[in-house]
């Protein structure tokens, strides 16, 4: 079990921070101000504990002395000595505290490597045990997949990453939960390594073929390195880093270190022996998205969604330089990837503005402000933002592949150019440049580049490359799961390939019903109902609206407004007080009055207020019908309706925690791009849609700053998850209401805490009409 550094800070200061952040979730106040003990929640405050400590070692892939800590169930268990590790409401009598205890000298058995648990560790986790032992893990977290149990799939999962062995017989495969081992030549699936990873950011072959290493984790829960013996198929080490994803995984030429980028806007490096950190550099101002040693191994050049890359010495962990420039406008967007030149000292970067480029990494000429001097060449533009470049073993070729609004490309470049400044080149170098001689500049960096081939990868966005060992073929894949092989010289696709094998079953089904109704309101809180109840002697007629209540598919539903007509004159809204009736089982009724589809037919709903009543016809159809969620019309106003999309979340200027949407929704295409494009389709699952982070995030099951606005299994979760699962498509992006409509018009409330239900009715462009009541907020 290793304790690890996290964002550059000693141990003691992680403990510090901790400590304080566990004072804050466990004391509160009363409304009288009286300070309460809350209990100890496992999955805000001892998982993350384990997780930096304890599941590096005691993980399903990598189970030292037969413990597992990824799930409280065999937690409580214990391993191979066969005590109980945990006596939930006995700490005393647990054997796991008896391991953590440090003795005289500050020593404890576990962990054996690090120094001891800290004292209030330690007691958060007696603490825990005393009360019970419970596990607060949300429904939708828990772990599912290990070797003994691999994924099954119904839907291919999105490949984010590709490697060829050295010796070119196999080529691992980015999956869900795994690293997919395939024959290079048949296709054939030789091994599957299940390890913790849920999300699998990249995978690379050491340089002996030995070893592969794979980076990913938790997607806002965890970061992790796991090294794998391929000839065993065991996993070596597995190092818990940071609290989420992690990418770019790239070995030294010796195969001792691993380097790779953190969204905490670092960049590390451990050794393969043991899995101590040996590198952190913390210059880049965003996530770093991909790491390559140099060809000596003496500096690792890590690139960012900062728009820079940067040069750094391994054994001195000091940053050396730019290679980008620092210009504003010199690169239009972050870089998600680079790749060394197999016989010069230069990288190929890729990123948002579509242009690869190749820089040196040894200056050539003095530093002047405002000068690009590293760039090598520039190629010609891809459409898109591009995720993944390479060179061939020569060097004479380079790909990179890109994705842009559903659609891929993948292109193919001459790189047999000469690296050497002309003079007249160091001249403009070491000034300022006029326009004339930018122009010039921008000459001599496209020089000797051209296109050989380009390929467009219709309705399927592409994520990364991998030429084979001997330079003949380049293997890519993206979001449909299919790796596909093409000649390089002609550009051909020779074959393709699923990545996994498709089963009959379903990875991560949908969340089954409960008793229990689900919320989707915003934070998952319902409005209180506090009105004066209406006496039937006081009323002298119901009206109910709509009169027709009609139910076209399995996700329509209707709100009803129920108004009773006073004796004394004057009307009232009733919606929440009146019995409700429905022949046939045709619908549900809520308390609040909406109305859902159960089954096809006609019948009548009746209301009533003692002897008082009103009713309407229901007319119900389509119940049956599979409905594929358009994202103008479906899942946009639900993203608004629970806050995502608003000036203080997400839609804000610069979004939120990295993520930005369009405020209030008004660029679906934008919108679109950033859940299913960015960073190579991050926030969604096509093999497993429950385990999508856009709904972990809305669900609470990973931290989320704007907590939980819907609950699993509800409306909203389903519709979303739906359209994940049919592909995260944009649809139309035209606007499709036409008008909206809100019932009662000018509506009078006449008692001080009287209540008022509306009914809001969309009209689209087709001429469609819908209830969209649920889905309308006021301002």
């Amino acid at each position: 079990m290793l304790m690890r550094q996290i964002r550059g800070l000693s141990r003691s200061q992680v403990l510090v921070a901790s400590l304080i952040l566990q004072c804050a979730a466990v004391y509160g106040e009363e409304a009288g101000g009286e300070q309460v003990i809350r209990p100890v929640s496992y999955w805000n405050e001892i998982r993350p504990l384990m997780q930096a400590s304890c599941q590096g070692c005691h993980q399903p892939a990598k189970a030292k002395g037969e413990y597992i800590l990824t799930d409280v169930k065999r937690l409580i268990l214990g391993g191979e000595s066969g005590d109980a590790a945990v006596v939930p409401g006995h700490p005393d009598q647990s054997y796991l505290l008896e391991q953590i205890l440090p003795d005289s000298n500050g020593k404890a058995e576990m962990p054996p490597r690090d120094k001891a648990l800290h004292e209030t560790e330690i007691s958060l986790i007696r603490r825990w045990i005393a009360e019970g032992a419970l596990d607060d893990t949300p429904e939708n977290a828990f772990q599912k997949y290990d070797m003994e149990n691999p994924p099954v799939y119904a839907e291919a999962p999105i490949v984010t990453s590709m490697d060829y062995s050295p010796d070119g017989s196999l080529l691992a495969i980015a999956g869900f939960h795994e690293v997919i081992l395939q024959d290079a030549r048949t296709g054939d699936s030789v091994a599957r390594l299940v390890g913790l990873s849920e999300r699998i950011e990249s995978v690379a072959f050491s340089p002996d073929g030995t070893m592969l290493a794979v980076t990913g984790g938790l997607p806002g829960r965890m970061g992790e390195v796991q090294v794998w013996n391929v000839a065993k198929r065991a996993l070596k080490i597995s190092v818990p880093v940071t609290y989420d994803t992690i990418y770019g995984a790239a070995w030294s030429p010796d195969n001792k270190l691993i380097s790779f980028g953190c969204s905490d806007n670092a960049l590390r490096a451990i050794q393969v022996a043991d899995g101590k950190q040996v590198l952190f550099m913390g210059g880049h101002n965003d996530w770093v998205l991909d790491s390559v040693f140099s060809k000596d191994g003496a500096q690792v050049i890590s690139v960012g969604r900062d728009m820079t890359a940067k040069l750094t010495d391994v054994e001195s962990e000091r940053l050396i330089d730019n290679l980008t420039s620092i210009t504003p406008g010199e690169l239009k967007g972050g870089i998600a990837a680079v790749a060394g030149h197999p016989l010069k000292d230069e990288v190929l970067v890729g990123g948002s503005d579509g242009q690869p480029q190749v820089f040196r990494l040894k200056r050539q000429t003095a530093r002047k402000i405002g000068d690009n001097a590293n760039v090598v060449r520039k190629f010609p533009r891809m459409p898109g933002r591009i995720w993944d470049v390479s060179f061939n073993a020569d060097g004479k070729r380079a790909a990179a592949v890109s994705s842009l609004n559903g659609k891929g490309t993948v292109t193919i470049y001459s790189t047999e150019y000469d690296s050497a400044i002309p003079d007249e080149i160091k001249k403009i170098f070491n000034k300022t440049p006029s326009a004339g001689e930018k122009q010039k500049l921008e000459g001599y960096w496209s020089r000797e580049v051209s296109v050989v081939h380009s390929i467009e990868v219709q309705d399927v966005e592409m994520f990364c490359l991998a030429f084979a060992p001997d330079g003949k073929t380049l293997a890519v894949a993206g979001a449909d799961g299919t790796v596909r092989f093409l000649e390089v010289e002609t550009g051909k696709e020779v074959r393709k390939a699923a990545a996994v094998e498709i089963g009959a079953g379903e990875i991560a089904s949908s969340v089954g019903e409960r008793a229990e109704r689900r919320l989707n309101r915003k934070r998952g809180k319902r409005a209180e109902i506090s009105e004066r109840r209406i006496s039937s002697d006081e009323i002298s007629s119901l009206t109910l609206d709509p009169s027709e209540v009609v139910l076209t598919a399995p996700n329509h539903y209707s709100q009803i407004l129920v108004t009773a007509n006073l004796k004394a004159g004057g009307r009232v809204d009733v919606t929440r007080q009146v019995v409700t009736e429905a022949s046939g089982g045709l619908l549900s009724i809520s308390a609040r009055g909406q109305i859902e589809p159960l089954k096809n037919g006609e019948g009548v709903i009746v209301v009533r207020v003692g002897a008082v009543k009103a009713e309407a016809k229901v007319r119900v159809s389509n119940i049956d019908s599979v409905v594929a969620p358009d994202y103008v019309r479906d899942v946009k106003p639900v993203i608004s309706r629970m806050g995502c999309d608003a000036g203080t979340c997400h839609g804000a200027k610069d979004g939120k925690n990295g993520f930005k949407l369009s405020l209030r929704g008004y660029d679906p295409l934008f919108d679109v791009r950033g859940f299913s494009d960015d960073i190579s389709g991050r926030r969604v699952n096509y093999a497993s849609p429950d385990d999508s982070l856009m709904l972990l995030k809305a669900t609470g099951a990973v931290p989320h700053e704007g907590q939980q606005v819907t609950e699993p299994g509800s409306e909203y979760y389903q519709i979303i998850r739906d359209w994940i699962a049919n592909g995260s498509n944009l649809g139309d992006p035209k606007p499709v209401v036409k008008s909206i409509m809100v019932t009662p018009k000018n509506p009078v409330i006449q008692e001080v805490g009287g209540q008022q239900q509306i009914r809001v009715v969309a009209t689209y462009v087709d001429g469609s009409r819908r209830d969209v009541t649920r889905e309308s907020f006021l301002e």
